[in-house]
């Protein structure tokens, strides 16, 4: 698979999560099983890895807050009483299913496997909190210079990727896929709105509600001055670049709370 597609599939699995998402809780008998699945040690000198090709899911040398995080949709910062060695120690984790199975059913596969494996017990736990609204910033509903609509979904063409199902060129002219965010830097191609949402969530340490009411996906670029350095804000520069503002709100977001976890016995 290519790096840029994969790196947008990376970005789906573990979900957007900038906005008051819920965490769906599923009965343990109703979650599916991976067909086979291994969770062994891992080792904390080889670089850790996420592999997710048709019929195979690989986390290879992660922490199991990575794996926790997948199969509940959830970013680090909404797990809570996680232990703090158990969550600090790599493991591999390996399951193979049906190369027809979406990605919802993987990680519920996922799911299965930590509560069945890790003996993990969690409970969600709703919780109020500064947010931030993000609306258009002009009048007119136009966008700044650097934020574009485009009809390439790299998201679902990462997903028909991974299922080996034919895709389609990127039309001529087109951004190809992308998805770099760094040190006062962005630039993406063809992702959703939500993808963005996640990148300023992370800027701003805030959750954030969409309220543009735009759908789609989208090309954007995007330069800031980290704090402590010259030049335009983070809200100042999405502002005068993208066409986007942030205000202040309130939200609920769910917290996933880690009642019991153990290090599971290896294969």
């Amino acid at each position: 698979m290519p790096r840029a597609a994969l790196t947008v599939l990376f970005v789906t699995l573990v979900g957007p999560c900038a906005s008051a998402q819920r965490i769906e809780m599923v009965d343990i008998a109703n979650l599916p099983r991976f067909d086979v699945a291994s969770v062994k040690r891992g080792d904390p000198n080889v670089p850790g890895k996420l592999d997710v090709s048709p019929g195979r899911l690989l986390v290879q040398n992660q922490p199991v807050w990575n794996a926790i995080t997948i199969a509940f949709d959830v970013p680090r910062p909404q797990l809570v009483n996680p232990p703090p060695d158990l969550m600090r120690d790599p493991f591999t984790i390996e399951g193979r299913l049906p190369v027809t199975a979406a990605l919802p059913e993987l990680k519920l596969m996922l799911r299965a496997l930590l509560i069945e494996r890790f003996k993990l017990r969690v409970h969600v736990d709703v919780r109020e909190q500064d947010a931030y609204a993000l609306t258009l910033a002009r009048r007119d509903g136009r966008f700044g210079p650097q934020l574009r609509s485009t009809r390439v979904d790299c998201r679902s063409r990462a997903e028909a990727e991974r299922r080996n199902e034919p895709v389609a060129p990127i039309p001529e002219g087109s951004k190809p896929c992308t998805f770099k965010v760094g040190a006062g830097t962005l630039d993406v191609g063809g992702v959703p709105l939500s993808t963005l949402m996640a990148a300023f969530s992370s800027q701003v340490g805030r959750p954030i509600l969409d309220k543009t009411g735009l759908a789609g996906a989208f090309d954007a670029e995007m330069q800031w001055a980290p704090e402590g350095s010259d030049g335009p804000a983070f809200v100042t520069a999405l502002q005068e670049q993208l066409g986007l503002r942030l205000e202040p709100a309130k939200t609920t977001l769910d917290y996933l709370v880690i009642d019991h976890i153990e290090r599971p016995e290896p294969d």
